[in-house]
């Protein structure tokens, strides 16, 4: 893969823990296809879906940028304009939104499970290698993508400080945000993460993120396919609407609960 152009503007340093941040979107994208799927699926938006979104951002004055390089600008200006761009699990058609960005000089952080790269779907090194020679900020997604509130803590240890490695020794390039598989998250694995090493973490959440929030629980929106311009404008300017997701902050506990029995009798639930 042919590298794209190294990103002209330097990267800001990430803020100390702590220091006030006004509200940031953060999007959550998984698939970019390059054809609509026969049955539309919340986790894959198509590239002319994810060009018109990006287009639409980058119009309305947005800066689209990755999540470590966000909070470094939110922190050093408060008020600049900025939605962070992340996707989730690595896969090969990640190529159809870096061509994208490119166009309109955004720039992304892609969440990587170094246990799947290279296999059927998913990005090789040499391809993420490229890209993070791009500017494209590469995190971790944990090795096997398997749920962090359910496993002992020597696998979680495990998942975070080895993926973490993987990715900084093959890339040589600093790993600082991690993303939780599946978006399960507790107390006790937010502290490994941060143990681990990394700066930042994102959950789902499906609000803005906002000053005070646990910056090791960052919340994220998902923009879906077939998204119409004045519907992102909302999403990003008030996070997702509706109660559904107040009602899943709440049921996260007893679901853990549940997913830890599962785990104890060889069913494990994502």
């Amino acid at each position: 893969m042919t590298a794209l152009p190294r990103p002209a503007l330097p990267r800001p340093a990430l803020p100390r823990p702590g220091l006030p941040m006004t509200a940031l979107p953060i999007l959550m994208y998984h698939g970019i296809p390059s054809s609509p799927d026969p049955v539309p699926d919340p986790l894959r938006v198509p590239v002319d879906d994810f060009r018109t979104q990006i287009a639409t951002l980058a119009a309305d004055g947005w800066e689209l940028l990755g999540l470590t390089e966000a909070l470094g600008a939110k922190a050093t200006d408060p008020t600049r304009p900025i939605v962070a761009l992340t996707f989730d699990d690595g896969y090969t058609d990640f190529l159809n939104a870096a061509v994208v960005m490119a166009e309109f000089g955004a720039r992304a952080t892609l969440y990587v499970p170094t246990g799947t790269v290279g296999t059927d779907g998913y990005l090789d090194w040499d391809q993420l290698t490229a890209l993070a020679a791009s500017g494209v900020e590469i995190g971790s997604h944990s090795r096997q993508h398997r749920p962090m509130d359910t496993l002992p803590t020597d696998v979680l240890v495990d998942e975070l400080v080895r993926s973490r490695a993987e990715l900084s020794g093959r890339l040589e390039t600093p790993v600082q945000s991690f993303c939780y598989p599946h978006g399960y998250t507790s107390r006790p694995v937010r502290r490994a993460v941060a143990e681990a090493g990394y700066r930042s973490a994102c959950v789902i959440g499906r609000r803005l993120a906002r000053p005070g929030d646990d910056r090791y629980a960052l919340p994220r929106l998902q923009p879906t396919p077939g998204l119409e311009p004045n519907a992102l404008r909302a999403l990003v300017t008030s996070g997702e609407p509706g109660l559904v997701p107040v009602v899943k902050r709440a049921l996260q506990p007893a679901w853990r609960v549940a997913r830890r029995a599962a785990v104890h009798l060889g069913h494990p639930l994502t």
